[in-house]
């Protein structure tokens, strides 16, 4: 019984690390579409503000970079590249 407990106990945890995971390269897909997003209004809006926003959310993207490089369970060699 013990055994069969610990198998599910690993399998949740492995679902989660998997939800986590998802959730943190979603975010990561998120973020870079709000900064072409950004890049394409950069016109219709100041430079100052197109600065701050895009400073921004690129310190964003890289908290959620680290954030991915250092809650990954197997190295995503692509991470660096996106």
């Amino acid at each position: 019984m013990t055994d069969l407990f610990l198998e599910a106990f690993k399998t949740a945890q492995d679902i989660n690390e998997a939800q986590q995971s998802s959730a943190r390269y979603a975010k990561l897909t998120a973020l870079k579409d709000l900064l072409l997003d950004i890049n394409t209004i950069k016109n219709n809006i100041d430079f100052t503000t197109y600065v701050k926003i895009k400073t921004i959310i690129e310190g964003h993207i890289e908290k959620t970079k680290k954030d991915i490089k250092n809650n990954q369970k197997y190295p995503d060699p692509f991470i660096d590249s996106m």
